[in-house]
């Protein structure tokens, strides 16, 4: 089971391994793809600051947002070994927050020196990234409909995604200059490819345990140099309301003009759902430049153009001249493209398109001159005011409920909110009934309290300390909750008889184990006397382990016993060097025989990952020592309790 102080370290190098643009870039499409939900509009209060840097403000949601998805990260990756104390929380919080303010850093840093990602570069990382693809290449469906349920515009995530792109340009400015002789990659190579002969004895503490007694004064002693491990946890209960699509239904009735109306909607709306199947041939043209090289660029697509006419194939020509590399594979081939997927201007071009094979006059976007050809139209088939009308009843139905919940929902936030001492006004007002949980701690509960969002609201200083109502809590779609704490309890102490046994056990383990370290320390010294490794583990009815020529990069063996023999000084004539290193179970006495250099020369392609490899760490040394002085540069202000 991992401490967190592992986990937090084997995560690091989790990110690490990827890379600091790489963990910047998925930090910021984690925290970009956050969701955004009822909460937004259901509280008046003013929105709280975690930190701000030179100013630049970084809210108390914002920060939420990004620990919801490191915890979601890392549960991820560690399953159930991920641990849950108060410790290992803190250090993830502060984590994400220093995340969070060296992004503001290296934003304002990128912004200040004028660092710039041409359009079309933009393009192509978009056209890259794999949220975005579909059977391994860009869609501009996927890329739509992704930022419409995130409530971003293009123009927004262009935006936001142009900035980490400088980030990344300042990190490779950094870290690429780096550049290592070849006589440290030679000297790294030939440690890595160094093998050495490994034998060890295991002195395994569980042997130790029948042979261990306690009295009584040993357990009460321990018990109380270990009381912090023997507690009840901080435990509380609430009282809270529920507001659910089930409490709001509007009483409406629908008469024939409303669903005729609605019906009309409808049928306008499937002209929007048109889709169109085309290709297209680009001539890519940056917003900054010069008159003549638009004039060139327009000549370019003006002579394509006239080929075109002349009756050469759009595909051939598409694959020829266009800049979009992604299409001009393809023949220029976009597939099926809907309404809003596309720049305004090239949507209109499409549109006015309506015979297949027709061809459009030169469009200009931002992204420079296209020539468009429609392949095919693929309009939706419109049902029956009666076969639809069933659909629109319901559709008005829930249009309606979604209103009054919304109405309600604003109502109940607002009478928490002024009377935050109390549930029952909001309870007479709306027709709601306050219920009860019973007991739950930070990390679980029955009931609504296996909700996470529930218990962090409980245990949260407005809650808890001020006695207030918390905010409305968004638990699903039309489904909110408020609360208050009823009871708590604090951390309180066991008492030894509740928990003798276990105290009994992890006293003899600790006793057994301080027993076995001796023992290992006393066969330490008896083999620099000079006994064999085979005398020592019969004496003590150990385990002898011959692991033989071994690799650093040997996996089949306690890391601890590996990393500890190629630490080791080399044997000297044929003295084996010894020392020991504590295992999981015991502690082991390890004997290095012998160590051999590499005998074969390392290949072109090995030397070369190990220089990268190398550069990559002394880089990331050089960014991360540029990082904190850019912070040390800066007026950074935690807020309040942030943690």
């Amino acid at each position: 089971f991992l401490q967190w102080h592992q986990l937090i370290l084997l995560c690091s190098l989790w990110i690490l391994s990827r890379g600091i643009v790489g963990g910047v870039i998925v930090f910021f499409l984690s925290i970009t793809f956050a969701s955004w939900g009822i909460q937004e509009y259901l509280t008046g209060r003013k929105e709280k600051n975690a930190a701000s840097v030179n100013g630049a403000q970084i809210t108390a949601r914002e920060y939420e947002d990004a620990v919801a998805k490191q915890h979601q990260r890392y549960q991820s990756i560690f399953g159930a070994n991920m641990p849950t104390d108060a410790a290992f929380e803190h250090k993830m919080k502060q984590q994400v927050l220093d995340q969070l303010v060296a992004q503001r850093v290296m934003n304002q840093t990128v912004e200040a020196e004028n660092y710039r990602i041409p359009n079309k570069l933009l393009a192509e990382k978009v056209h890259g990234l794999e949220y975005f693809q579909s059977e391994g290449k860009f869609s501009n469906a996927s890329f739509q409909q992704i930022l419409r349920s995130q409530n971003l515009s293009s123009a927004e995530f262009e935006k936001l995604y142009r900035r980490e792109l400088m980030v990344a340009q300042l990190h490779d400015g950094i870290s690429k200059s780096i550049v290592v002789s070849g006589k440290t990659v030679e000297i790294y190579e030939q440690l890595q490819q160094q093998t050495r002969n490994v034998n060890y004895v295991l002195f395994n503490a569980s042997k130790e345990l029948p042979g261990i007694t306690l009295t009584a004064d040993d357990v009460q002693n321990y018990f109380t140099q270990n009381q912090s491990r023997y507690q009840y946890p901080e435990q509380a209960s609430i009282s809270y309301l529920e507001l659910t699509a089930d409490d709001v239904q509007a009483a409406t009735k629908f008469d024939e003009a409303d669903l005729h109306h609605r019906y009309d909607e409808y049928l306008a709306s499937l002209g929007g759902r048109t889709e169109r199947k085309a290709r297209h041939l680009l001539i890519k043209l940056d917003a900054a430049a010069s008159a003549e090289t638009k004039e060139q660029a327009k000549k370019k697509i003006a002579d394509i153009q006239q080929q075109l006419k002349s009756g050469k194939s759009f595909a051939a020509l598409a694959t020829q001249y266009s800049d979009d590399t992604l299409s001009a594979k393809q023949g220029g081939d976009l597939g099926w493209i809907a309404k809003g997927m596309t720049d305004p201007a090239f949507e209109s071009a499409l549109s006015a398109l309506s015979v297949k094979g027709a061809m459009s006059d030169i469009v200009q976007t931002g992204f420079g001159y296209h020539l468009i050809q429609l392949d095919d139209i693929k309009a939706p088939k419109a049902d029956s005011f009666e076969a639809k009308k069933a659909e629109l009843v319901k559709a008005a139905q829930q249009t309606e409920n979604d209103n009054l919940f919304y109405d309600k929902s604003e109502q109940l936030a607002t009478l928490v909110y002024e009377n935050d001492q109390t549930l029952q006004v909001a309870a007479d007002a709306l027709g709601l009934k306050i219920q009860n949980t019973g007991l739950f701690t930070r990390t679980g509960g029955p009931g609504v309290a296996t909700n996470e969002a529930v218990r962090k609201a409980a245990f949260s200083d407005a809650v808890l300390k001020d006695g207030r109502n918390s905010e409305a809590i968004e638990l699903a779609k039309n489904h909110i909750l408020v609360l208050r704490v009823n009871q708590h309890q604090p951390v309180k102490p066991m008492q030894l008889e509740e928990v003798k046994p276990f105290v009994e056990s992890a006293l003899k383990t600790d006793k057994a184990r301080q027993k076995i370290m001796a023992v290992g320390l006393q066969a330490l010294a008896d083999a620099n006397a000079g006994k064999t490794l085979e005398v020592i583990a019969k004496e003590h009815n150990a385990e002898l382990i011959k692991l033989g020529i071994i690799q650093r990069k040997q996996t089949t063996s306690d890391a601890r016993i590996v990393q500890t023999a190629f630490s080791m000084a080399k044997p000297l004539a044929n003295n084996p060097a010894y020392d020991t290193v504590e295992t999981q179970n015991g502690i082991a006495l390890i004997a290095v025989l012998d160590v051999a250099s590499a005998t074969a020369t390392a290949k072109p392609e090995d030397i070369q990952a190990a220089a990268s490899l190398i550069e990559s760490d002394l880089g990331e040394q050089e960014m991360a020592a540029m990082l904190n002085y850019l912070k040390s540069e800066s007026d950074i202000v935690l807020g309040k309790d942030p943690l």
